[in-house]
């Protein structure tokens, strides 16, 4: 299991530069931290992030962008921003970086700091909002999005994943069968797209 702040390897990020990365490691394993399940981020959250904000939701493709935006509006009325999700988290997370340093943090400080973003009433509330959403899609979603590595969230709530069908057990009577989770493109030899390792290092 890779450990969130283990030596980097050497493959690219899609659009996080490895500060960013850092950053987001830090933050999405206050949401998620490891326990006897992997944490956010050694379940890949952070490569599903990334890959979402380089592709079409990053780029606000189906999302409405355009003012006038109501006050107060609700969650039902989905996205309410002029920026596109990949500018709110490019944005936000160089602003919020000038708020505190996670390297220098230990859990329980880095758990206040992100409760601390979480209640503020701007630009970064709104970042922190948007990351929790997404954490909890990049564990909980199939592993061909690159988060949820190894099954972690469906290990943790019990769900067997996408089994098309049960022939290999028609014989099996009168007794309660559990099966492993299955993914869509399932890989019995595991993912071939591990979590990508995020180092300690400046860009």
């Amino acid at each position: 299991m890779q450990h969130a702040f283990a030596a980097r390897d050497d493959r690219p990020w899609a659009f996080f530069t490895n500060d960013e990365a850092r950053w987001m490691a830090a933050v999405v394993d206050v949401f998620i931290p490891q326990d006897e399940f992997p944490s956010a981020s050694q379940a890949g959250v952070v490569d599903f992030i990334d890959y979402q904000m380089a592709t079409a939701y990053g780029a606000g493709k189906g999302l409405y962008l355009e003012p006038p935006f109501p006050d107060g509006a609700v969650a039902e009325q989905g996205y309410q921003l002029e920026f596109t999700p990949a500018q709110l988290l490019r944005q936000g997370i160089e602003q919020a970086r000038q708020l505190g340093d996670f390297a220098t943090m230990d859990a329980t400080a880095r758990a206040d700091h992100v409760e601390e973003l979480s209640n503020r009433d701007d630009f970064i509330g709104t970042l922190i909002a948007e990351l929790w959403k997404l954490t909890r899609q990049g564990y909980f979603a199939d592993p061909i999005y690159l988060g949820n590595h190894d099954y972690a969230g469906w290990r943790m709530v019990g769900f067997p994943g996408a089994h098309a069908y049960y022939t290999e057990r028609v014989d099996e009577h009168e007794r309660s069968v559990t099966p492993p989770p299955r993914g869509i493109a399932h890989d019995r030899g595991g993912s071939p797209y591990p979590p990508r390792a995020i180092g300690g290092g400046s860009d």
